[in-house]
């Protein structure tokens, strides 16, 4: 969804009194924000610097801190593609439910997540391989129903030949939207046969959206191969200049 999309659908207006989480790489254009709460302020961002747009910004690791906020302080609390990147979510997914009347979460969906991408050298992480969705990625997500799924990313389960998903036809992306109370639920597992047995279940589910194929042993063609070699060197003369 585009942000006039969001807000029409979720009656955003500018009055709205709005929280945004771990937005800084990526803030929000035409969506008014009251507060910005990261850990990097927009203009020391390693990738796209920016002025605050943000009315407020609170710099603080919202992966071990509470938010400095009262209880439901915002009307719409907005996360955007942050969430997969903590090890430890759970604690902010009851902040965002304690300060925000209401809010919206966007991650990778889980079957985009446990696709692999192509050869690529310069992706954060990978070296020279491909790799399941990105690789600096904790965490996988669904929705069901009202309440928001979260389950590990295996990084050695999604290596075997099992699981080498090369194609998937299902959403990119995964929304929860939350009205008073965010309900979310961490899996939870007792042995590696209960994670192997999660996983299975996924691919049984979406069997429609998955395409499979032997990703750890394919050979690219030279072409692809060529741009990452390039790309890596401009990438190197980037960072020596």
């Amino acid at each position: 969804m585009t942000e006039s999309e969001i807000a029409e659908k979720f009656k955003i207006t500018h009055s709205t009194k709005l929280l945004d989480v771990g937005g800084s790489l990526k803030q929000l254009q035409e969506i008014k924000v009251d507060t910005l709460v990261d850990l990097v302020h927009p203009q020391d961002s390693p990738y796209h610097p920016s002025p605050l747009k943000a009315k407020k910004f609170v710099r603080m690791d919202i992966e071990n801190d509470d938010l400095p906020f009262p209880d439901k302080y915002f009307d719409f609390c907005y996360c955007s593609h942050t969430l997969e990147d903590l090890y430890y979510p759970t604690r902010i997914l009851m902040e965002m439910s304690r300060v925000a009347k209401r809010g919206l979460i966007i991650t990778p969906s889980r079957g985009e997540d446990i696709t692999f991408g192509p050869f690529n050298l310069t992706q954060w992480g990978t070296g020279a391989r491909r790799c399941p969705g990105l690789p600096h990625h904790q965490w996988l997500f669904e929705t069901d129903k009202n309440t928001l799924i979260l389950t590990p990313k295996i990084y050695p389960l999604l290596f075997t030949p099992e699981f080498q998903i090369v194609n998937w036809r299902g959403e990119k992306e995964n929304y929860y939207h939350w009205e008073e109370q965010l309900r979310f639920q961490q899996a939870k597992f007792t042995d590696i046969f209960a994670m192997i047995s999660n996983y299975r279940d996924f691919a049984k589910r979406n069997m429609q959206y998955i395409s499979k194929g032997l990703v750890a042993i394919s050979l690219d063609s030279p072409l692809p191969v060529l741009k990452e070699g390039i790309k890596s060197l401009f990438a190197l003369g980037h960072r020596r200049s």
